[in-house]
């Protein structure tokens, strides 16, 4: 119970910086949440106006491709307001950048600095809030019965997306510890790609090749499998335990690399530091 309070704790204590980062300069702040909101929105729009043009993609209509789009926008933007700040979700430039001296320093576990100190409840939830508002008007044009179990369904594969995107990240991340100078923006790469491919619907692919996105390269986990078991266009109980293995999975190997990683660091340092302190 101790650590709950304060993992709740640490939650608040992130909400309230950044809380005041909004309300230090509140024009500064609005255009940030604005130009987020304008992004997320353009980002979908492309695959959305083809949908509607050739009256759906794939095995997809255009309202459920639209429904896609949505929950891809929402759990992204979900991911974004849960670990943004700080670039705990970026985590090859905080090794990178010699900074995990400041995590170790700190009177608090790894895993729960993590876990709460990329919270950006107010500044970075624009995305967030356009992904609920895709997924309802997307959720009423289908006419799909939203019952308790589906809602929870809808949460767990929105946790899921975060975490297959937080193991990869982390996953190319752990490099970092070994060539920090040349893996700095490794998981900056690898999250933008992940992200540029896992809006689209991957019905007209090859088989072998929709197999390896959602295995080897899981961008099909971000959106078209959820969305597939969501709207009830796949029957195979199994499918839906996929995205949770995978996550399960992503999560444990990226663990285990990390803490590799993490004694290498114990042994060498990080060449970026000066003994005085800042980056080479």
């Amino acid at each position: 119970m101790g650590r709950i309070r304060q993992i709740f704790r640490l939650y608040a204590a992130s909400a309230k910086l950044d809380w005041l980062l909004l309300s230090r300069d509140v024009r500064t702040g609005l255009i940030y949440i604005f130009s987020d909101w304008i992004s997320a929105v353009s980002s979908v729009l492309g695959i959305a106006l083809l949908a509607v043009r050739f009256e759906g993609i794939g095995q997809l209509n255009a309202d459920e491709i639209l429904w896609m789009l949505g929950f891809f926008t929402l759990a992204d933007g979900f991911t974004t307001m849960m670990l943004g700040s700080c670039n705990w979700l970026w985590i090859s430039r905080v090794v990178g950048r010699g900074q995990v001296d400041h995590m170790l320093i700190q009177p608090v576990p790894l895993w729960m600095q993590i876990l709460t100190g990329g919270f950006l409840p107010f500044t970075g939830s624009s995305c967030f809030v356009t992904g609920v508002a895709l997924t309802a008007v997307a959720t009423a044009r289908l006419s799909i019965a939203v019952t308790p179990g589906w809602l929870l369904l809808l949460a767990l594969y929105t946790l899921c997306r975060m975490a297959v995107a937080t193991g990869c990240s982390y996953l190319a991340g752990t490099a970092a510890f070994y060539r920090p100078a040349a893996c700095e923006e490794l998981s900056t790469v690898v999250l933008d790609a992940m992200n540029a491919a896992g809006k689209y619907p991957l019905a007209a692919l090859p088989v072998w090749m929709q197999a390896l996105f959602l295995t080897a390269l899981p961008v099909g986990l971000l959106a078209y499998l959820p969305s597939l078991l969501m709207l009830g266009k796949l029957d195979a109980p199994a499918a839906y335990v996929w995205p949770v293995a995978m996550a399960a999975a992503l999560l444990s190997a990226s663990g285990m690399l990390f803490r590799k990683g993490l004694k290498h660091y114990a042994r060498h340092g990080c060449p970026r530091y000066k003994s005085m302190g800042f980056r080479n």
